[in-house]
């Protein structure tokens, strides 16, 4: 049980963390990725043979304000051969989430088809119909790539050309606080 609870920490950290934000552009979350992570699905399957930690049905991960839900949620571990035991289990390498991917922060959100996150690249590829909303700002897309230690971005589509149905869009809203007809500032005497 203590490797399954810091494996799935550490993946839903990397995916939640990497935070991209409408446009592709992203940006890092302030947030205490040693908090408790409360995870409920339907099933959880351990298979020690071959690392694997396996989450299925209405999954949900929780972390502080960060939500991650999907049909299935795969954790896979790297193998480390000891003396002891030649099936023991090390840090978590991959996460995959399958299934209506949705993930919720305090600032934003993202949905998909499938999500994976690699550790030894600290990437996070989330694919399918990719729709990124952060305030007012939406951006959809077929492929959203986060390096999360860099926090650069990068929103793909599959079609090209400008009469192409599932291009890249981005809908970006002005910040309405900020106006130029604000009445300026009285001068000190």
């Amino acid at each position: 049980m203590v490797l399954m609870k810091r494996s799935t920490a550490a993946a839903l950290t990397a995916l939640i963390l990497s935070g991209a934000g409408a446009g592709g552009a992203a940006y890092a979350q302030q947030g205490n990725s040693s908090a408790p992570v409360d995870v409920s699905a339907d099933n959880q399957e351990t298979i020690n043979s071959k690392c694997l930690i396996i989450f299925t049905g209405n999954v949900e991960i929780l972390q502080n304000r960060s939500r991650l839900r999907a049909e299935k949620v795969t954790i896979y571990n790297a193998k480390r051969p000891t003396a002891e035991n030649a099936n023991a289990c090390g840090n978590a390498q991959r996460m995959e989430a399958e299934g209506g991917v949705y993930l919720v922060n305090e600032q934003q959100n993202a949905r998909g088809d499938r999500a994976v996150y690699t550790f030894s690249n600290n990437t996070a590829v989330l694919t399918g119909d990719v729709i990124l909303v952060k305030g007012n700002d939406v951006a959809r897309g077929d492929r959203l790539t986060v390096n999360t230690k860099t926090n650069d971005a990068k929103l793909e589509s599959t079609s090209t050309g400008r009469t192409a149905t599932r291009r890249v869009r981005a809908v970006f809203y002005q910040d309405d606080t900020q106006t130029s007809d604000a009445p300026a500032a009285a001068e000190p005497r």
